[in-house]
């Protein structure tokens, strides 16, 4: 007799083999600075930044905006420097490192004018642009977590 039991267990497994085969097609380290490069070696982390990158909004019109933008575009600088770690990890080249390191500067940018604004506007809780920098230097990652 068939039992929710097995069925469970039946989807765990179907679920278990998806999500292996899909880390399986990933061939690290990443080679294109975007998310969907990302994707092509970490699909975990190329999905995150995909999603995170579709928050920002290019042209904020208020303090709400403006919060929920700052917040993405931190979580795609993170998702990068990740990305990046992880490259070094599986042993990228320099160019392919280069490649990662030189976008990261006009997103900082971006940050940076993004903080301005908030900072103009009176915005409330805005950050610190030297703690989101320190934060990225600090990120680390492990074989196991490059997914």
């Amino acid at each position: 007799m068939i039992t929710l039991k097995h069925i469970t267990r039946s989807i765990y497994f179907l679920l278990a083999i998806l999500l292996l085969s899909t880390t399986a097609l990933a061939t690290p380290p990443a080679t294109i600075a975007s998310c969907e490069g990302i994707q092509d070696a970490y699909p975990i982390l190329g999905k995150k930044c995909a999603t995170e990158y579709a928050k920002i909004n290019h042209a904020p019109a208020n303090r709400n905006e403006r919060a929920k933008t700052l917040k993405a575009r931190i979580a795609v600088l993170t998702i990068f420097r990740k990305a990046y770690v992880c490259n070094g990890i599986w042993g990228a080249t320099k160019s392919a490192q280069q490649r990662f390191i030189s976008s990261e500067e006009g997103h900082l940018m971006a940050v940076d004018n993004l903080i301005n604004a908030m900072t103009i506007a009176g915005d409330p809780n805005v950050p610190d642009y030297d703690d989101i920098v320190s934060k990225l230097h600090k990120v680390s990652m492990t074989k196991q977590q490059c997914k």
